[in-house]
């Protein structure tokens, strides 16, 4: 199916629709009519997050309240929904966002932030998380909300069947090489796993059921640019596919 896509419009996000309208939160609202100075009758484009985008027509604005009228309804389809990266908490906090703001521009949209055995900043701020994540998703013009679940220990990724692959500069086969290989198979889930500074401790690799490693570059890069280059990669594929 062919995608429509959108450029030069602002992106707002609402939960609630309900026969032919959509109502917009508090925040939203107050962006819309006071930031935006957007009136009734103007055109304003909303997504669900969970993959439509509606061309919606102002019926009410005021700095609490925003009522949409429906014109239009867009329905994409989330092209890595079987895709999620496994990313841990890193050193910088302003890296860590850095790597998943992009991430969720390319349009990755599950990830599972962990703590490791050479993480020094630990624990998880879901909140400001969830926050970058819908500010992302309407900068970048998505229509999918991305998902990010925390664990404490990589341990708990043993809970999921499916294939991991853990990115070591050292592993014979290439990220471009493996989504050659995979390219047939874009419903299969698939988790891709990064270490964080100085990498993942040869314990966390062994203990990690049904893995294997690949590599992204000969060079060692930084943990956010592995993210956003593997990212970029998937991304690149996806689209000449």
């Amino acid at each position: 199916m062919s995608q429509e896509y959108l450029s030069n419009i602002e992106l707002y996000y609402s939960t609630d629709v309900v026969d032919g309208y959509i109502q917009m939160s508090e925040e939203e609202s107050n962006h819309i009519s006071k930031v935006m100075r957007h009136t009734v009758g103007e055109e304003l484009y909303v997504t669900d997050g969970h993959g439509s985008i509606y061309k919606t027509s102002i019926i009410e604005a005021c700095s609490r309240t925003v009522t949409l009228r429906i014109i239009k309804r867009i329905q994409y389809t989330n092209q890595f929904e079987n895709v999620t990266f496994c990313i841990p908490r890193l050193k910088s906090n302003d890296r860590f966002e850095f790597a998943l703001e992009k991430c969720i521009e390319l349009g990755i949209t599950n990830f599972i932030v962990f703590n490791s055995d050479r993480t020094i900043a630990k624990g998880e701020k879901l909140d400001r998380w969830n926050k970058i994540a819908k500010t992302a998703m309407k900068q970048s013009l998505r229509s999918y909300l991305p998902k990010i679940q925390f664990i404490k220990s990589l341990d708990k990724l043993n809970e999921f069947k499916e294939k991991k692959y853990i990115f070591n500069q050292n592993a014979e086969i290439k990220l471009r090489d493996h989504l050659v290989n995979h390219s047939d198979s874009i419903g299969e889930q698939r988790y891709y796993l990064f270490g964080p500074e100085g990498g993942l401790s040869d314990k966390e690799i062994s203990s990690i059921n049904n893995s294997e490693l690949i590599a992204l570059a000969p060079n060692r890069l930084r943990s956010e640019t592995a993210i956003v280059t593997a990212a970029s990669y998937l991304s690149i594929s996806n689209s000449e596919t």
